[in-house]
This record gives C-alpha cells, sequence and structure tokens, in this order.
C-alpha cells in the first residue's frame, strides 16, 4: 500500500510541479503587461499627447490573474501565514487533533471553492457579457479565480499524498495515532459548533458566533488567507449544519465580492501594491537596496554600534519606495542582521532592531495601508489618500528619532561595541553617487504623485519601470533570471496581501448587513461624548484586536464602520483619525506573538520567534510611546509637515 501510495503521490507531485510552471510564467507576464500599460500610458498621455484606450482595465485583469497564481506559488513555497503557537503546544494527540481540525476545514473549503468558482466562471455573468471598454468577455478575468484554486488544491493535494504515503509506511501505531487525532479533529469542530450554536439560541450577535469560528480556525493553524475565506462563505450560506448568519439566495456573492474588490471591476488604486512590491524586490534582486546600505553605513556607520544606526537610517530611505513593513524587513534583514552579527551584537538583538526599524514603511510615504484606508472609508468620513501618504510625516520622524535613541541605550549597555573610523567625504560621497539613482526612485514617485503628472497606481508602475531599467541598463546587475525571480517574488507577496483584502471585504458585508456602524455609535455614545476618552478606547479596541487579525484585513473591515464615528460624532480631522488607525494596527506586525514581521525576521534571521519577542519589547514600547503622542498631539501639530509640503 505504501508503495501504491508513493507512485500516486508522485505522480500527483508532477501535475503540481506543472503548475507551479504555469504559474511563474503566468506572475512574470501578468505584472509585466500591468507595468507596459499603466506606465506606457503615462509616456504616450504626456510625451505623444493621446492615452491608451483601455490600459487600466487591461491592467486589472492582468492584476487578477497575478493574484491568484501567486497565491498558488505562495502555498507551494510554505509563504502563506500559519498560528502555530496553539497547534505546537501540549501533548502529542492534542497538536495532531488541532491539525486535523485545521486540514479537514481547509481540505472542504478547497473543495466548495473549487466548485463555486467553476459555477461563476461558467454562469451567466462571465459568459453572458463583457468588459465596458475593451470588450473581453467576462470569462477571462473570472477564470483567474478558479484556476487559482486549482492550482492551490493540487499543491495541497500533493503535500496529502506524501504524508499519508509516510504515515501508511510507518505501520500501525502511526495509523492508530491518525485515527486518534482524526477523532479529535471532529470533536474539536463539534465543540466549535455546538458553541456558535448555542450562542445563536440564546440570542447573541451572529457576528460573535462567527467571531468563535473566526478565532479557532485562527488558533488551529489554518492560513489566515483562506481562514478568512471559509468564515466569509459561512456568513453567506442559507444553513452551515444548521447553523444560519446573513442568508443569501446567491451562493457566489463571497466569490463575486473577492473578485470585485481585486480588480474585476473597481479598484484601480490598489493595483499600485502590486507595483511598490515590484520595485522593492527589483532593488533587492539587483544589489541596489546594497548600495543604499553602503552609502548609509558610510555616513552613521563610525558611530559607536553604527549597523544599527545604518538600519535606522536605511528604513527611511526605503520606507518611501515600498510602502510595507514586511518588504523593508525582507529587504534589510539578509544584509543588515550578519552584518551587525560581525559588529558584535547579539544575533536576536540585530534581528529586534531590523524588524523594530521596519515598521516605518507603512505609516510614511508612500504606504500600501494609508491606500486602503483611501479606498475603503468614503463619503464625509473619508480623506484623500494624497492627504493620508503625507500624514504619516511626522509620525515617522518620531518613530525614527525615538527608535535611534533606543539604539543609544541597548548600545551603551552592550559596552562592547567600539566606535570605529570614519569613513571619510571621499567614501560619502562614492557611496553616495552609486546610490543616488536609487535614491531618485522615491523623488520620481511623489515628484510625479503630488504634481497630478500621473496617478498614484501610474507612479507604482513608473518607480517599477525604473527600478528595471536600472537595473537591467543602469547598474547592469539585474539579469533575466533574477528580473524573472523578482517579480514571481513580489506576484506572491501581491497575492497574498489582495487575498487578505477580497475575503476582508466579504466579512465586511457582513459587518455592513448586520448593522455593525449603528451599533459601534451606540456603544461609544453609550460611554463617552469625550474624543480623548473616544481615542483611548479606539487605541486599545485596535492593539487588541492587531493581535489576532493581521493589520491589512482588520484595517479593511474596521475602518469603514470606526471613521464615521470619529469624525461625524467626535469632530476628529479625518486625515489625523486615518493616521491613528493606521498606526494602531501597523504595530501589530512587531507585537507578540503573532506579528507578521517577527515571523518573517525570525525566518530570515534564524531566531526564535520566542527569543525575538522578548528583543522586540523595547522597540515596541517605544513605538507605543509615539503612538500616544499622535493620538493626542493637536492635529494641526500631527499633519504640521504634511500641510507644509501641501
Amino acid at each position: 500500500m505504501a508503495r501504491a501510495l508513493g507512485a500516486g503521490a508522485r505522480w500527483i507531485e508532477v501535475y503540481s510541479q506543472a503548475a507551479v510552471r504555469i504559474a511563474r510564467i503566468g506572475v512574470v507576464a501578468a505584472l509585466a503587461l500591468m507595468i507596459l500599460s499603466l506606465a506606457g500610458n503615462v509616456f504616450t498621455r504626456n510625451v505623444l499627447g493621446y492615452s491608451l484606450f483601455g490600459a487600466s482595465e487591461l491592467a486589472r485583469f492582468a492584476f487578477l490573474w497575478a493574484i491568484w497564481l501567486g497565491v498558488s506559488l505562495g502555498v507551494k513555497r510554505g509563504a502563506v501565514t500559519v498560528i502555530t503557537f496553539v497547534a505546537e503546544a501540549g501533548p502529542g494527540w492534542w497538536q495532531r487533533s488541532v491539525r486535523t481540525f485545521a486540514g479537514v476545514s481547509l481540505a472542504v473549503l478547497l473543495l466548495y471553492a473549487c466548485v463555486r468558482s467553476t459555477e461563476y466562471a461558467t454562469g451567466q455573468f462571465a459568459t453572458g457579457g463583457t468588459s465596458p471598454s475593451l470588450h473581453i468577455p467576462w470569462f477571462y478575468p473570472v477564470v483567474s479565480m478558479a484556476v487559482g484554486y486549482y492550482f492551490i488544491t493540487l499543491h495541497y493535494l500533493s503535500a496529502v499524498a506524501a504524508g499519508a504515503t509516510r504515515l501508511v509506511a510507518a505501520g500501525r501505531p502511526a495509523l492508530r495515532d491518525a485515527a486518534l487525532a482524526l477523532v479529535g479533529g471532529l470533536v474539536i469542530g463539534a465543540a466549535v459548533w455546538g458553541l456558535a450554536s448555542l450562542l445563536l439560541e440564546v440570542g447573541a450577535s451572529q457576528l460573535i458566533a462567527l467571531g468563535v469560528i473566526f478565532v479557532a480556525l485562527t488558533l488551529a493553524g489554518m492560513p489566515i488567507i483562506f481562514m478568512l475565506s471559509i468564515v466569509g462563505i459561512i456568513a453567506f450560506l442559507p444553513s452551515f449544519l444548521g447553523l444560519s448568519f446573513y442568508p443569501s439566495p446567491d451562493p457566489l456573492v463571497p466569490f463575486s465580492t473577492t473578485q470585485s474588490v481585486m480588480g474585476l471591476t473597481s479598484g484601480d488604486e490598489l493595483m499600485v501594491i502590486a507595483m511598490f512590491l515590484v520595485t522593492a524586490e527589483v532593488l533587492n534582486a539587483g544589489g541596489m537596496s546594497a548600495r543604499l546600505i553602503s552609502f548609509a553605513a558610510a555616513v552613521t556607520g563610525h558611530l559607536r554600534g553604527g549597523m544599527a544606526w545604518v538600519c535606522q537610517f536605511t528604513s527611511l530611505v526605503v520606507s518611501g519606495i515600498s510602502g510595507s513593513a514586511q518588504a523593508d524587513a525582507a529587504i534589510m534583514t539578509p544584509l543588515l542582521v550578519p552584518a551587525m552579527e560581525r559588529e558584535g551584537y547579539r544575533r536576536d538583538v540585530a534581528a529586534a532592531v531590523v524588524a523594530g526599524a521596519s515598521i516605518k514603511g507603512p505609516i510614511g510615504p508612500l504606504s500600501i495601508m494609508f491606500v486602503v484606508y483611501g479606498v475603503v472609508v468614503a463619503g464625509s468620513a473619508g480623506a484623500s489618500i494624497q492627504k493620508l501618504q503625507l500624514s504619516g510625516l511626522l509620525a515617522e520622524l518620531l518613530l525614527f528619532v525615538f527608535q535611534a535613541a533606543t539604539v543609544y541605550v541597548v548600545v551603551r549597555r552592550m559596552d562592547f561595541l567600539k566606535k570605529r573610523r570614519f569613513a571619510g567625504m571621499a567614501t560619502i560621497g562614492r557611496t553616495g553617487l552609486a546610490a543616488l539613482p536609487v535614491l531618485l526612485i522615491p523623488l520620481i514617485i511623489f515628484g510625479g504623485y503630488f504634481s497630478g503628472v500621473f496617478t498614484l497606481t501610474e507612479s507604482g508602475a513608473v518607480a517599477a519601470a525604473v527600478a528595471i531599467a536600472m537595473g537591467l541598463f543602469g547598474y547592469a546587475s539585474l539579469g533575466p533570471r533574477q528580473l524573472g525571480g523578482a517579480l514571481i517574488a513580489a506576484g506572491i507577496e501581491t497575492g497574498i496581501v489582495m487575498l487578505l483584502l477580497g475575503d476582508s471585504a466579504i466579512l465586511a458585508k457582513a459587518l455592513f448587513l448586520d448593522n455593525f456602524g449603528a451599533s459601534l455609535e451606540e456603544f461609544f455614545s453609550g460611554i463617552t461624548d469625550n474624543k480623548y476618552v473616544f481615542l483611548l478606547l479606539v487605541n486599545l479596541i485596535l492593539l487588541a484586536v492587531g493581535i489576532f487579525i493581521e493589520p491589512l484585513p482588520a484595517l479593511y473591515i474596521l475602518a469603514p464602520f470606526l471613521a464615521p464615528v470619529a469624525v461625524l460624532q467626535f469632530g476628529i480631522d479625518p486625515v489625523h483619525f486615518g493616521l491613528i488607525m493606521v498606526f494602531n494596527l501597523v504595530l501589530a506586525l512587531i507585537h507578540p506573538p503573532i506579528g507578521l514581521v517577527l515571523f518573517l525576521v525570525s525566518s530570515i534571521a534564524k531566531v526564535s520567534v520566542e527569543r525575538l519577542s522578548i528583543m522586540i519589547l523595547p522597540w515596541l514600547a517605544v513605538s507605543l510611546l509615539v503612538l500616544f503622542l499622535v493620538t493626542y498631539l493637536p492635529s494641526e501639530a500631527v499633519l504640521s509637515l504634511a500641510n507644509l509640503i501641501e
């Protein structure tokens, strides 16, 4: 039986690898098409005097393919986020039962998603109409979801087949453990169902019952992107094992909602996420990020504990390119952690320095989080993305100052770090000249966007095109193979981020149907009419939410409901409140025990998450201090730099 299963597993892996090759080519082609469409439109409009008809629509459809193929590659590489501290704690039978509960839930989701996404791709909408600009049949962008789910299912099936082969080969004890794990998993599932059912029967809100399923799946180790999918799907089913939340007569509502948010019918602004990530990955793959770090080392490396100062300086510059804490951490960790270690830092301290510094990206220009906030918060409580992007300037500088002070304190305590010789003005000039073209990329983005020459999304495409041109021709440090690898890495990151947002839109719709906005307003009105107390409550709630939910989904789900209460009821400046929300949720990235940046830096630096969670505390503490200042200083002071530049 083991030999037969092994043969089957090998055949499935052949098809899985074929899907990987298809996805790699597809991601590269989709991102290249996006860059050519968007950046090409900037060129023709400003140089030749005409626009490329349908360029934005073509880019959106390519964006969908990049997302779904990127997610499938992320699954194959194991790049999806999984919370494991519950599933890996306790006796062996408990761990196996929890993993089985998560695994069976995932299997049911993927089977259901494959069926429904196929129905969506072959239904009346996809086959009976065409897009408004280019008249492309809707089938071609819609079917990207079905292909993505097929590939994802194939990759997981390959892993399950390989695991089953090992299980059978191990003999009866392993099979007995597996049977007990299946029973344990079913018991856990029954307990979760029973608690949700009890809550509904006693008249509790459907949101609380859904929250039980949400927390159970998260702690059980279900990948976050699929956990949000399954909760969103359950919310709109007419009946889920006898439970009913927000029943919809159309079973395709979760799938059409996800595709629409990710670019099928709207979401031009969100395409900038892919462009920023492409820019960051290209700079990293071409060694251009290393030139920035060399320049920073020449300027500050002579200070005592200089490489930590280099990290602070680099994070300030890099944050203007990627807009993502994860991207910044991925760029800086492999370069700066070894450099700090050679200088005398312990590896866990060096990793904490990088993790703490990386959160500058999401609160400074240009931030992916501000783009999402500007998209989801509309109406009188909304704020322009342009103003939001500038709003974090003072907060970013305060973070730089306070984190640099933390470096000084840490270095003083580790008195074996000595000063080094100043590199000299000649070295600063040489390294600065080498890094100058890279430093110009943020200026290209800011200048073009804020002057109105091109949109935010187009600015990202222009930055990506410039970075690719510099890598291929300017520095000649980037070959076709490295460029392809950078585009694939950006596609994986884009896919995971955008699927999080797409799934979050399903839950946001459930909150809307539950009249969550009115309930929230009533809740805060019953507690206080003082805006400072309100802000304290918001901070505490968001910090608590950020421990369990990733920042982008939390922002997408909560911002449309919190912002109207803050702006219309308590009179808080909409731009200021947007900054407070983003800053709050960004801190979750370095907040133990689930911070995504902690997991990323831990993996790259080869430091245990537990140890890094302890060492990050000084940087988390000063970041909380900056949050306090940003929250309670007057809006005129917090937004002073933004208003001055505007």
